[in-house]
């Protein structure tokens, strides 16, 4: 191990201060993780909506690679850690009889052993920290111990993030709607509520998201159907 974790935990908290992004926020976890455990590959596995799984920070190409393997066969440490909320390892796994499939298409990738903590927040599992090494290795003890801490600080991190930017991303929604529900309210001389009917209805009917039409509107103060029919759709 290359610094001690009190170190990296220290450091770890003042870099992930000073991120704006969700992106931001996994690159810095993945970076200080493999200082920390001393490993050459990491990324981060998240749990999506309907069990889908989604890779941030990858380290480099490659453990996309891997980690696009173990969703396609649905087999893997990242996805037992994730699924199960238990610390997989792994010191071979070109040999490792869990994942038939997906071991030795790692190893063909370069991986050899790995080391994947479960991510849990507000008491739910929302991923898993994997960790690659390009030889055989058996994690000790305190490398497990010190992975399971830091996927404990990481998920509490990575929860705050996404919590925050889906407040942005809500406020930014709320406020482009209400820009184009002015600017339907000024053109058909209609209320507020009738104008977000409009936007409603046109959302339905062109099967387009309804912030994308809000959007296409105060960027260009059209919309096809409105401009053709020159009064609100029913």
């Amino acid at each position: 191990m290359q610094e001690s974790p009190d170190e990296a935990f220290a450091q770890l908290a003042t870099e992930l201060s000073e991120t704006e992004s969700l992106d931001q926020t996994a690159e810095q976890i993945v970076a200080f993780a493999m200082d920390t455990i001393g490993t050459q590959f990491a990324g981060i596995t998240m749990i999506r909506g309907r069990g889908r799984f989604e890779t941030l920070a990858a380290s480099a190409e490659v453990v996309g690679q891997a980690d696009a393997l173990q969703y396609q066969f649905a087999e893997g440490p990242c996805v037992d850690a994730s699924t199960t909320g238990q610390m997989v390892l792994s010191a071979d796994l070109a040999t490792d009889t869990r994942w038939p499939r997906w071991g030795p298409g790692a190893a063909g990738l370069g991986f050899l052993s790995v080391l994947s903590a479960d991510l849990r927040a507000g008491g739910n599992r929302i991923g898993s920290i994997n960790l690659y090494g390009s030889s055989i290795r058996q994690f000790s003890e305190q490398e497990s111990d010190v992975a399971r801490l830091f996927a404990h600080h990481a998920a509490a991190a990575l929860a705050a993030v996404e919590l925050r930017e889906g407040l942005q991303n809500a406020l930014h929604s709320r406020t482009l709607i209400g820009q184009a529900q002015g600017i339907l309210m000024e053109r058909f001389d209609v209320q507020p509520d009738r104008a977000f009917t409009i936007l409603r209805r046109y959302s339905q009917d062109q099967n387009i998201k309804l912030t994308c039409v809000a959007q296409t509107l105060v960027d260009t103060s059209d919309l096809p159907e409105l401009d053709t029919h020159g009064e609100p759709p029913a």
